[in-house]
């Protein structure tokens, strides 16, 4: 059975048991993309369904969706969208209606693919769906990123619908959703966390020391040491070495390592193995008692950062020794540990490379490939492994596939030709950071240096780990970023899941954080839900932007981009080849009107037409204008030469 029957197979599956008797689904009425007809009850922006039949018409209507499409064997970067998807969230749902939001799985996202391609997605971007540790638990489920297994997928991605399967596994199931995504030219990518790992990582088992450990009296209020000597969130660059090694601070936190515990006791070690292998207990659990270390927390590589430790997730011991920059500095017989310098091995090196481990990442990713045919990786903190460590990855990931999606964290524009020269052709850059503060020079800094990019970035105002951007500004805000984010150049439009419904929640708040320590609930840790039924969603706009730019392809390009002169709380750029012209005005006030001329922006251009508004009114569009008079947070797409 290969990767390519497994969507055949739920499909056929599903279509047996149409006339089933079970117990009837709600889902979002927004889901029904096949127009389903047989509905039992429709109400409040819900629809009652019968699961089989439903999903039964819902994937014919894919098989026939996908008849417009071919599978692109390279992706036109330019011509891209990326929608990042948390799969246990983002078809999660109180689907019988008892109270209980059930986790989404990787059959029920096969329901938003359409939705996908009317936003113009062909990327999808998956966040981790591997096995993660409840040990530690952050909120309520845990953090999808507390991966405790690299070759095996969480559980609870599993759909009840499909346990007649006997012989379908869950890696069956995500194979059937990137085959899918496959007939609709959507590619896949997945989180791969080669870093850190769970607590109670399974590698735990049999390497012991390719984790870190602390003594677990330790384990309470432990964190990096403060560095008073230095500021506030800085880098730990070779000059600062010896002023982190010689504070007092850094020599108290040192003491807090221990040797792993087979080193430790030997004996009972092997005893503790046998009892977790006979009994089930947790190993990670026994250590502790028993032995009374514990693996260590990760932290921020940043010196004097005041973000909190994660406690579900320990570092990866990447190489076997210190770096040769540091051992002066270390006193002899120095447990193995994790500081600021050797978090970042691309800077900070060993000379003894783990080599075993770094034998187990590499097969991960290959595992990756060909179980179920995905299209390339994310890197998470890709930018601090040792860069042979990554390029042995990219080099197998290349072999594999030569046209390989390359996501590289890096949070930043100017590292550009570095992440590009690395070999990822995709970052997620400074635009998240940019739109936090949405001013006029921000966005006209952010937009003179796009063109110049060596690699594409995400064109976006919120991702995973920021806030929404409703939550910082409302609907009318995310809207004008909609559109403003659509048509830059050397940058792909980004959909976090839930954007395209205006969603407030967050998944994460790690990045601009602007809940001022207030504890809210955070899909990366708590069960919650999108706000399918709001009546006034973002994704019609997100579609009328995607058919837009669809029919202008040809004129969107770099070379052709400009930033026009603009008023004072505006900002203008376009397009200009030959004859045509297109033109974007944002009006960045949130309460104030503003007016454009026209004449100053694109002399000898004008009249221009009004293709796409922002606001919910749309009464501009078809109209004419010499002279623009933008209301507040509204955003136009002109061109001079209507279709």
């Amino acid at each position: 059975m290969g990767n390519e029957d497994k969507f055949r197979l739920v499909q056929d599956y599903l279509s047996m048991h149409k006339a089933r008797e079970v117990e009837p689904i709600w889902i979002p009425a927004v889901w029904n993309e096949c127009s389903y007809k047989p509905i039992l009850f429709e109400k409040d922006g819900e629809i009652c369904v019968h699961p089989y039949d439903f999903l039964t018409e819902h994937l014919r209507y894919v098989d026939k969706l996908s008849w417009r499409y071919l599978l692109k064997e390279r992706t036109n970067l330019d011509e891209s969208t990326i929608y990042s998807a948390l799969i246990r969230y983002s078809t999660a749902w109180d689907y019988n209606h008892d109270g209980t939001v059930e986790s989404g799985t990787f059959l029920r996202f096969l329901i938003l693919l359409p939705l996908l391609k009317k936003m113009g997605v062909n990327i999808l971007y998956m966040l981790p769906v591997n096995q993660y540790s409840k040990l530690n638990l952050k909120g309520d489920i845990g953090s999808p990123y507390a991966v405790q297994s690299l070759f095996h997928l969480d559980q609870n991605l599993h759909d009840s619908l499909l346990d007649g399967m006997e012989e379908f596994t869950i890696h069956d199931e995500l194979s059937a959703l990137v085959e899918a995504c496959h007939l609709l030219d959507i590619k896949t990518v997945v989180d791969f966390i080669p870093r850190v790992t769970a607590r109670n990582s399974a590698f735990i088992t049999e390497h012991p020391e390719w984790v870190y450990w602390i003594k677990l009296e330790e384990l309470e209020g432990f964190a990096p040491p403060p560095i008073p000597e230095l500021g506030f969130f800085e880098e730990c660059t070779p000059d600062h070495l010896e002023t982190v090694y010689h504070s007092q601070e850094t020599a108290a936190f040192l003491r807090k390592f221990s040797p792993p515990p087979h080193e430790l006791h030997p004996s009972l070690w092997q005893q503790l193995k046998e009892r977790a292998a006979n009994h089930g207990d947790e190993l990670l659990t026994l250590v502790e008692q028993e032995m009374g270390i514990t693996t260590s927390p990760a932290h921020s590589d940043w010196i004097n950062d005041v973000q909190p430790i994660w406690t579900d997730i320990t570092f990866l011991r990447l190489y076997k020794d210190f770096s040769p920059q540091v051992r002066h500095l270390i006193s002899r017989g120095q447990a193995p540990y994790v500081l600021f310098d050797t978090i970042k091995c691309n800077d900070y090196p060993g000379e003894e490379p783990n080599w075993e481990l770094w034998d187990v990442l590499e097969q991960a990713v290959r595992f990756n490939l060909e179980k179920y045919g995905i299209d390339g990786f994310r890197i998470d903190i890709g930018h601090v492994l040792p860069i042979p460590l990554l390029t042995r990855i990219f080099d197998t990931v290349k072999e594999m596939n030569p046209n390989a999606l390359l996501i590289s964290e890096d949070l930043f524009n100017r590292n550009h030709r570095k992440a590009a020269n690395t070999g990822y052709n995709i970052m997620l850059g400074s635009g998240w950071n940019v739109m936090t503060e949405i001013t006029k020079e921000n966005l006209v800094s952010f937009l003179e240096e796009l063109p110049e990019l060596n690699i594409h970035v995400f064109a976006c105002a919120e991702t995973a780990d920021t806030p929404r951007i409703t939550s910082r500004g409302g609907v009318g805000v995310a809207r004008m970023i909609a559109v403003f984010n659509q048509f830059l150049p050397n940058a792909i439009p980004y959909v976090t899941t839930g954007y395209e419904m205006n969603e407030e929640q967050p998944l994460n708040c790690g990045l601009g954080d602007n809940t001022n320590g207030e504890e809210i609930s955070r899909a990366f840790f708590n069960v919650m839900q999108i706000n399918w039924t709001n009546p006034a969603p973002m994704l019609p706009l997100l579609a009328e932007l995607s058919e837009f730019k669809e029919a202008w392809h040809h004129l969107v390009k770099p070379e052709n981009f400009f930033v026009a002169q603009s008023p004072e709380g505006t900002a203008i750029y376009g397009y200009m080849q030959g004859d045509e012209t297109m033109l974007c005005c944002f009006n960045l006030s949130a309460d104030a009107v503003c007016q454009v001329d026209l004449n100053v922006a694109v002399p000898g251009r004008c009249p221009m037409t009004v293709t796409l508004d922002s606001s919910l009114t749309g009464s501009s569009v078809g109209q004419a204008f010499d002279f623009l008079q933008l209301a507040p947070n509204q955003a136009l797409v002109l061109v001079n030469n209507c279709r």
